[in-house]
């Protein structure tokens, strides 16, 4: 059977080259669509080093019960003004520690971001949560810095300048000094970093951040966004995939913001590993939602870091799809603590 694939590889000018990265590396591409390096004409090609095909190892997999029944209701806390509440009806162990309130837009109009930390000692984890944007004149804010503002992250490329700022004026806001605070509390406690659109570019600025300060190492993190948008360039990206080996970036189907801000321009947006799709197939109900995300609907880890595989593929965006995850509108249910 092998000297038969290796025939069928030769005649098609395919190289047996095991890994996509020493193809890329040998001026090749990587074809998708055979699993092989070569020149031929494949359909779905690779040319990035960063979407090599490569998934999370057995130690960081992905579980999605773990996500739909913790993980969620940090998301959907940081959408009420009392996050207490929501953990008070579904996760009763969970206190909430800091909130912060403060305007994070230095230039425009007045732009309120939320963030908020809590601790559990039962499952021994600390929270640092950050809310997604406030309305359209937050989000034309976001798109329209993208064409002017970049900061160097540390030594590890360039992240957006808006989710920068606003990530700084919450750290320095309260977040940073609880954080502290807790972490000497409960040293060996794993820290969850999570954040919907806005706030999951910010909670993987935080994640970050709080790593090369050394207040954490990488593998006692676990971040876990939703609908993030692209938050820094390749250099970023490729120094949060070789650093973090617990990150999730989750998609509801044909979600905008996972799209913006484009990768356009000098200073190319890129995003990072690990995006979980959840996709909509023709045999499933149809609803306002396509794919709601309940239980035991399809999603498909990508192997991919960020280029036309996944949600890409998708020809159409939809707001909508922006704020339903996981089978309910999880902004209104956690403004309502979660019922």
């Amino acid at each position: 059977m092998k000297l038969i694939f290796l025939l069928i590889s030769a005649f098609l000018g395919l190289a047996t080259t095991d890994k996509c990265s020493d193809c890329l590396a040998d001026g090749k591409h990587w074809c998708v669509t055979v699993n092989a390096c070569g020149f031929t004409p494949c359909i779905t090609t690779i040319t990035k080093p960063l979407n090599c095909p490569e998934l999370p190892d057995k130690a960081h997999a992905y579980d999605d019960g773990f996500i739909r029944d913790k993980v969620l209701i940090t998301h959907s806390a940081a959408y009420n003004m009392d996050p207490q509440k929501c953990f008070d009806s579904k996760m009763p162990t969970m206190k909430v520690s800091k909130t912060v309130n403060v305007n994070c837009d230095r230039y425009g109009p007045k732009a309120m971001c939320f963030g908020f930390t809590a601790v559990d000692t039962v499952q021994k984890v600390i929270a640092l949560t950050f809310r997604g944007t406030e309305g359209n004149v937050q989000l034309t804010e976001e798109i329209l810095d993208f064409f002017h503002g970049k900061k160097p992250f540390f030594d590890a490329g360039n992240v957006f300048e808006y989710f920068y700022d606003a990530f700084l004026f919450q750290w320095n806001g309260g977040l940073q000094q609880d954080i502290r605070k807790l972490k000497y509390q409960y040293p060996s406690y794993e820290l969850w970093v999570t954040g919907h659109s806005m706030g999951g570019a910010i909670a993987s600025i935080a994640a970050s951040y709080i790593v090369k300060s050394a207040l954490y190492t990488a593998d006692s993190i676990k971040l876990v966004t939703l609908g993030q948008p692209r938050t820094g360039d390749y250099d970023f990206a490729a120094w949060h995939d070789r650093t973090f080996p617990y990150s999730f970036r989750i998609v509801h189907h044909r979600d905008i913001a996972a799209h913006i801000p484009p990768q356009d321009g000098p200073d190319e947006l890129f995003h990072h590993r690990t995006e979980v799709w959840q996709f909509y197939t023709a045999h499933m109900r149809v609803s306002r939602y396509n794919n709601n995300m309940t239980l035991g609907e399809p999603y498909h880890l990508c192997a991919e870091a960020d280029g036309l595989y996944c949600s890409a593929r998708q020809l159409d965006v939809s707001a909508e799809d922006h704020v339903w995850y996981f089978g309910r509108n999880f902004v209104e249910w956690g403004q309502a603590g979660c019922p």
